[in-house]
């Protein structure tokens, strides 16, 4: 499941967001499924799609050498180091501490993972438009807004149906009878 959810992430991303544009600003699947797997599945299986689906778009789409190679898994690792389950050992050392934990439900943290994903790889954009020499106008930053605000909504909206494809709500529900 979790290589075909890959690969259609990859695809999704390369075929089909050109088409669903909004004032000329695709959406970024690969990002909002990343955030979904994220939280989901924990971040050993954010690196493996990050970095899988930043080599097939290296290898597929025209673009700076080695951007989509490096930004990918950056982006993806940033939103799940902040968002994903911590684990067992991490959540006991929390508590051993005493620093109060706040736990937010997984479908808002899949939504903010991917919120600090897209806006690192929008920020890095503007960025590189920048340094090429280009002053940066309205028009630039309402695309990057547009854009960070579509893909925050794409991956509010699939999180349910790939959470239930994964089968990861049930998890939960027979966790929580036991």
């Amino acid at each position: 499941q979790f290589a075909v959810l890959t690969l259609l992430a990859y695809l999704l991303q390369a075929a089909v967001a050109s088409d669903l544009a909004i004032a000329g600003v695709a959406p970024n699947f690969a990002i909002a499924i990343i955030a979904i797997i994220s939280i989901a599945m924990g971040r050993k299986y954010t690196f493996i799609m990050s970095l899988t689906i930043g080599y097939l778009q290296e290898i597929m789409l025209p673009a700076l050498d080695y951007i989509f190679l490096i930004l990918y898994p950056v982006c993806a690792m940033l939103g799940a180091l902040a968002f994903a389950d911590k684990s067992e050992r991490r959540m006991e050392e929390e508590r051993t501490s005493g620093r109060k934990t706040v736990s937010l439900p997984a479908p808002i943290r899949t939504m903010l993972c991917a919120l600090l994903s897209i806006s690192v790889f929008e920020g890095v954009n503007l960025l590189y438009i920048y340094l090429s020499g280009i002053t940066l106008d309205m028009g630039h930053y309402s695309r990057a807004l547009i854009s960070v605000v579509y893909t925050t909504l794409l991956a509010g909206l699939l999180q349910f149906p790939i959470r239930r494809w994964l089968k990861i709500h049930k998890l939960k529900k027979a966790v929580r009878m036991q």
